[in-house]
C-alpha cells in the first residue's frame, strides 16, 4: 500500500511538472496583448465645467456614498421612523415588526412622500439638462432647490433662529438667504420634535390599555403575571379595530407642510 501510494504521487508530480513544462509554449498565444484593441477613452469636462472628466468621475463617486445619509437626514425618513419605532414600543410586539420590516415599511412610506420632490426635480433640473438647456450649476442649483423648499417647509422658525445664532451669522432677509449649513440641522431637530410628539399621541391609548390591565391584575392579586403579556392582546384588538394602519399613515402624510408648487 505504501508503495502504490509513492508511486501515485510521483504520477502526480509528474504531470504537473509536464503541464507547467507546456504552458510556456501555448502562453504567449493565449496572452497576446496584441490581439486585444482597447478603446482609447477620452474623458472631456463637461459642459459649464472647468474640472477635468476624471475628477467629475472621483467626485460623482464620492458623493455616491453620500446619498443614504441625504435621503436619511433630508427625508420624511427620520420622522416616519420615528413614528414606526414609538408604535412598536408602544404595540409591545418587538417579535412581530423586525428591524428589516420597519425598515422597509419606512424607505416605502419615504419614496411616496417624497415622490413629487422627485417629479419637481425632474420637470426642472434633470430634462432641462439632458436636452442642453441649462448647463451643470444652474443644474446643480436646479437640483437643490425643491428639496431646499421641501426642507424649509417643515422646519421651525426657532431652530433656524438657533443656528443662524449659533453659527454667528448675519440675520437672513428671507429664506432665500439662508445657507444650507443652517437648514440642514435646523431641518433634522424639527422633524425629531415632530416625531417624539406623534410617538406621544401614539403612547397614549396603548398606556390607557397597560394601565386597565395592571390595576384589574392588582386587584385580582395576580401579582405574578406580567402585565404586558395580558395587555397585548387588547392592544392588537384596539389597534385592527379601529384601522390603526390607515389612520397612522394618513395622518403621517398629512403632517406633512406642502410648498407652493406641491401638487394638491
Amino acid at each position: 500500500m505504501e508503495h502504490r501510494a509513492k508511486v501515485g504521487s510521483h504520477a502526480l508530480i509528474l504531470l504537473a511538472l509536464l503541464f507547467l513544462a507546456a504552458v510556456p509554449a501555448h502562453a504567449q498565444d493565449f496572452f497576446n496583448l496584441k490581439d486585444f484593441n482597447l478603446p482609447d477613452i477620452k474623458l472631456e469636462p463637461a459642459k459649464g465645467s472647468s474640472l477635468p472628466g476624471n475628477l467629475q468621475i472621483s467626485f460623482f463617486i464620492i458623493s455616491l456614498s453620500l446619498i443614504p445619509y441625504t435621503i436619511v437626514c433630508c427625508t420624511s425618513f427620520i420622522r416616519t421612523t420615528i413614528m414606526l419605532s414609538y408604535l412598536k414600543s408602544a404595540l409591545g410586539s418587538t417579535q412581530a415588526l423586525s428591524n428589516q420590516l420597519m425598515m422597509g415599511i419606512t424607505m416605502f412610506i419615504t419614496f411616496f412622500i417624497m415622490w413629487p420632490v422627485g417629479q419637481r426635480i425632474k420637470d426642472t433640473a434633470v430634462v432641462p439638462y439632458q436636452q442642453g438647456a441649462i448647463d451643470q450649476p444652474a443644474f446643480i442649483q436646479a437640483f437643490a432647490q425643491p428639496v431646499r423648499d421641501y426642507m424649509l417647509a417643515q422646519t421651525r422658525d426657532d431652530d433656524l433662529i438657533l443656528f443662524t445664532r449659533l453659527g454667528q451669522l448675519p440675520k437672513p432677509k428671507g429664506y432665500d438667504d439662508i445657507p444650507f449649513r443652517v437648514i440642514f440641522p435646523s431641518y433634522i431637530m424639527s422633524e425629531i420634535k415632530t416625531g417624539f410628539f406623534i410617538g406621544f399621541l401614539i403612547y397614549l391609548p396603548f398606556l390607557v390599555v397597560d394601565m386597565v390591565v395592571a390595576s384589574v391584575l392588582m386587584s385580582m392579586g395576580m401579582f405574578m403575571i406580567s402585565p404586558t403579556t395580558i395587555s397585548l392582546p387588547f392592544k392588537l384588538v384596539l389597534f385592527t379595530s379601529l384601522d390603526g394602519w390607515h389612520v397612522l399613515i394618513t395622518g403621517l402624510v398629512r403632517s406633512i407642510n406642502h410648498p407652493k408648487w406641491w401638487p394638491h
